[in-house]
């Protein structure tokens, strides 16, 4: 009888172990968990308005507009359907295909900015302002050793 008190202590111990052996395993190695995806905040979820609200909405814009609106809607892109005909051609486009741009700007050559002819003139024109006032300060300085 004291055996099987000893061999039920025993395995009461071992599945204490057991459980404490995983928990730290699950500390050391976490099991993975769902990766987190970033849903911005829908700020009109669940938005409605009053059918006073609405129709307000809707009579403030003309019908002939929402017409032009729908209209517009409907007609081919010239630019992304270029097989489709284009909506108002003249005899002078109709011949040549309708050109675009690659992105990039002409060349500009390397040289001085222009205006930068204005800015040198007026620099030369206060240097010799200032060398004229250096050279009058030298002779005012030169007369007052003289005597």
């Amino acid at each position: 009888m004291a055996e099987d008190k000893s061999v039920e202590a025993l395995r009461a111990e071992l599945e204490l172990h057991k459980a404490e052996l995983k928990k730290l395993r699950d500390q050391v190695n976490p099991p993975p968990r769902e990766p987190y995806v970033h849903q911005p905040p829908d700020y009109t979820a669940g938005m409605s308005m009053g059918r006073s609200a609405m129709q307000a909405m809707i009579d403030a814009v003309p019908e002939s507009l929402m017409a032009e609106l729908r209209a517009d809607a409907r007609r081919p892109n010239p630019i992304t359907q270029a097989s489709s005909s284009p909506l108002s051609t003249t005899p002078s486009t109709q011949s040549q295909p309708t050109q675009r741009g690659t992105g990039w700007r002409d060349e500009i050559p390397l040289g001085p900015p222009p205006g930068i002819s204005h800015c040198d003139r007026m620099l030369d024109a206060q240097d010799a302002k200032d060398r004229a006032e250096l050279i009058e300060r030298e002779l005012k300085l030169a007369k007052d050793r003289r005597g």
